[in-house]
């Protein structure tokens, strides 16, 4: 049995849970990721207690506690301020739809315990004295640098179809080859994933395209097609998936060098397979944040503005450039810039876009907020009533400030309004 020389300190913290859980003859160990990220040398996110003791029992023992599951056996023990989660030993029934267990049964060992995880690389345990138990071998997977499912990779995926995505989500996170029987698996049961919930596909798909090798994610998931099979479409992805299918792969190495998960989705998104309907329906589909779909659609939309108004005359380019800033936002505007400079010279604008950093550095204005005049001003010195017409004059001085064709002080914008007024007495 091998030993932790060095218990990371967070995992230390905890210790004292797992002494008084064995000083009242409960077996009580490290479980899941903490175990697995020790092994490999990671800082950890989360530290999971698996014991015998029954939820009563581990209620009875510690002061402060949260009953987080009960039915599910996961009580949180508070110790100095932080909360574990201490979940009894247990087997899972059949799986309802395959989602969740219709029901668990409590059980006093460990070994059936770790059975019912999904990846061995997930199915390692560390004793309070630093001995790790792995009886379904997840140290040698690690070591040989593989995803393999615990026990029947094809019941595995039966019991949880998420499964599957998470065996391409650890793969791409760890650079990781699936294992031929696991994979196979996986391509035998992907019609599975219908039954999983959108918001647990997004997940997911946030934790690949956020991770450390988003190209390496995209490749399995066109690999195993499992992308067709989810509850609803994601034409975005199908889109994408049949150009990697007809050209054999998608350039992808650039997403590494964009830093937010969300630009990354935008530049996946920025293609010329996909349209913007489709990357709308996309985000509907994976039941994404208003707050985060804004920010992807206007990067979106800004793309396909300028690929439609894109003109050879500097000029127009630069109006057309300009306009679109002033409707989607200089942050959308930056984060295009970002992606295309990212991408490289296979970039349908890689060529302009030193150009339009330049011309977006020197916008005095982007926003109506930043106008030395408001609506109500416009109004009492044209002598209107106030209405949608407002509106639009504001929006034409805007985009003079920002074409630098016009000075943002109000005596200058005055002038200006001054001179439509002549122009609509004269009409």
């Amino acid at each position: 049995m091998e030993r932790c020389t060095s218990i990371p300190q967070a995992m230390r913290e905890a210790l004292p849970i797992l002494a008084t859980l064995n000083g009242h003859g409960h077996e009580a160990v490290f479980v899941g990721g903490c175990v697995r990220d020790t092994v490999m040398g990671l800082a950890l996110k989360d530290v999971d207690i698996a014991t015998s003791a029954t939820p009563e029992q581990v209620v009875a023992l510690f002061a402060y506690c949260i009953p987080t599951g009960l039915q599910h056996g996961t009580v949180t023990v508070m110790q100095d301020g932080t909360g574990y989660e201490v979940t009894t030993y247990r087997k899972e029934s059949v799986y309802e739809k395959h989602r969740r267990p219709e029901s668990v049964a409590f059980i006093s060992e460990l070994k059936e315990d770790l059975l019912r995880r999904d990846l061995t690389i997930n199915a390692m345990a560390m004793h309070l004295s630093g001995d790790y138990y792995d009886p379904y071998g997840g140290m040698s997977d690690i070591q040989s640098k593989q995803i393999r499912c615990v026990g029947d990779a094809e019941a595995r995926f039966q019991e949880d179809a998420l499964r599957m995505l998470r065996a391409l989500r650890f793969a791409s996170q760890f650079s990781f080859r699936i294992v031929y029987r696991t994979w196979r698996a996986l391509l035998k049961h992907r019609e599975l994933l219908r039954y999983v919930a959108m918001e647990r596909v997004q997940a997911e798909l946030d934790k690949m395209i956020g991770g450390p090798a988003p190209h390496y994610a995209a490749a399995l998931l066109a690999g195993s097609g499992l992308l067709a099979y989810t509850l609803e479409p994601l034409p975005a992805a199908r889109a994408l998936l049949a150009v990697a299918a007809k050209s054999g792969r998608i350039q992808l190495d650039y997403l590494t060098a964009l830093d937010s998960v969300d630009i990354r989705y935008a530049a996946l998104m920025t293609q010329p397979s996909v349209t913007p309907q489709e990357a709308k329906a996309t985000l509907q589909a994976l039941r994404m944040s208003g707050s985060r779909s804004g920010v992807i659609m206007a990067i979106v939309s800004l793309y396909h503005d300028m690929v439609v108004n894109r003109s050879p005359n500097e000029e127009k380019l630069r109006i057309s450039w300009i306009e679109a800033v002033l409707r989607y936002g200089q942050v959308a505007a930056a984060s295009w810039l970002h992606i295309a400079e990212a991408t490289g010279r296979e970039h349908a604008f890689w060529s302009d876009v030193p150009r339009m950093k330049l011309w977006l550095s020197r916008m005095e204005i982007s926003s109506l907020k930043e106008l030395a005049i408001n609506g109500n001003q416009l109004a009492a010195y044209w002598d209107r009533k106030p209405g949608a017409w407002m509106g639009e004059m504001l929006k034409r001085l805007l985009l003079l400030v920002a074409l630098g064709d016009l000075s943002n002080s109000q005596e200058q914008l005055l002038k200006q309004v001054d001179r439509w007024k002549e122009e609509t007495d004269e009409s």
